[in-house]
């Protein structure tokens, strides 16, 4: 298979905020004597739940982990480690952030918080590792690491939405990639996702398992790991395009819905990892977006109307078809709320954030809807800078992405 690879952007990517209901774990203070049954580790998916998704530039955010003895013996000292990294299907490259060590009786669960300042706006993988079992056992390893790799967007359901992942190898030396495939979350449940292995428009299918619905975003060519193996480069990416079809969208119950590309990755002839990466995908529109209640937290009158006043002239400019005028509104929003934040407090900060950060998506869902794409060429352009613009929303350049976001118009 031919693949278009590239070095990695050393650019740090930020972290990923999520929110886990109904979920109560505890810790329990251990007694009587240990034995070698004990087995620490995490659940595949939501091990990690951090306050913000994603991380909050400047601003201390706390991280939850989560770990459970699955063992029949209690276990003491162990020790885990929470670290970040770009966001995608990435493998090694992991930068620290801070490690605990506790005790576990059999069959409890125990819950730290880590609390990270990220120096930077744009999206992370988050990654919690056993790196010491501790005393009383590790009967199974192949749940001391798990990450949370995890995107959520704001969409309607008009067109087709072209997402962007990376396959990332961080690592000094060749890895293999293999076992890709896209599926749905359904509440807890992981299930096939419906619009998955359709034939592609032709009904031309390729060899690999997959379909069109993922592809290499260079070549239209397959992703990395689909129905073979993927050699990767040492300190290499792939992108890769995955394409979520409006009926998918539309016809999902509830308010949002959950896709995740998964594969595993690791030396060839050596042990591999599980990777994936998830997109919550939250059904809206643009009125809905430009007219939420985004700014109530911040303390200010007088800045909360400012800023509502702008996202109420670019409503205005959207419905009047005007996309330029639309976006560059939507422009000016984002750098005046970022010019604010010296005056804010770290609670007002996090707030303007989240609400800078679902303008930009109305901004993307602006251009899908208004922009030119009267001609094949137009269409192709419209579809190259919107990926352009994607990859400046998830580095956390949101002023860069409306920008190039407009010039689709």
């Amino acid at each position: 298979k031919e693949q278009t690879v590239r070095k990695l952007n050393a650019q740090p990517m930020h972290a990923t905020r999520l929110s886990v209901g109904g979920v109560a774990l505890f810790a329990v203070a251990i007694t009587g004597v240990v034995g070698q049954n004990g087995n620490p580790g995490f659940p595949s998916y939501f091990a990690i739940t951090p306050e913000n998704t994603p991380g909050v530039q400047g601003v201390p955010t706390d991280i939850d982990a989560w770990t459970f003895n699955y063992g029949s013996d209690p276990v003491t000292d162990v020790k885990i480690e929470l670290s970040h990294s770009g966001w995608g299907m990435g493998y090694a490259g992991w930068v620290p952030i801070g490690t605990t060590t506790f005790d576990l009786a059999a069959g409890a669960n125990y819950q730290h918080t880590f609390t990270h300042t990220f120096d930077f706006a744009a999206h992370a993988c988050l990654q919690v590792v056993i790196v010491d079992p501790g005393s009383g056992g590790n009967t199974d390893t192949n749940d001391d690491r798990v990450q949370i790799n995890w995107d959520v967007i704001s969409a309607d359901d008009a067109q087709e939405i072209d997402l962007y992942i990376p396959f990332g190898n961080g690592a000094d030396e060749e890895i293999v990639v293999n076992g890709t495939e896209i599926v749905c979350v359904n509440g807890t449940e992981i299930i096939p996702c419906p619009f998955a292995r359709r034939q592609p428009p032709g009904g031309v299918r390729r060899a690999g398992g997959l379909d069109y619905r993922l592809s290499d975003a260079d070549t239209g060519g397959s992703a990395p790991g689909d129905g073979a193996d993927t050699t990767m480069d040492a300190n290499s990416e792939i992108l890769t395009r995955l394409s979520i079809p409006p009926n998918y969208i539309r016809d999902t119950t509830g308010d949002s819905t959950t896709v995740m590309v998964r594969a595993e990755m690791g030396p060839a002839g050596g042990p591999r990892e599980k990777i994936h990466a998830m997109i919550t995908i939250m059904r809206t529109t643009v009125a809905t977006l430009l007219n939420e209640p985004h700014l109530c937290c911040i303390q200010s009158i007088k800045l909360r109307v400012m800023l509502e006043s702008i996202l109420a002239d670019a409503l205005d400019a959207y419905e009047a078809k005007d996309c330029k005028l639309a976006l560059k509104l939507l422009r000016m929003f984002v750098q005046k709320a970022k010019l604010l934040e010296c005056d804010l407090t770290d609670d007002e900060i996090k707030c303007i954030q989240k609400a800078i950060h679902k303008i930009v998506d109305a901004g993307l869902m602006i251009v899908r809807e208004l922009g030119d794409d009267s001609t094949v060429a137009k269409a192709e352009r419209k579809k190259k800078i919107l990926q352009e613009a994607i990859f400046f929303r998830r580095s956390g350049l949101y002023e860069a992405a409306l920008l190039e976001a407009g010039k689709a118009c």
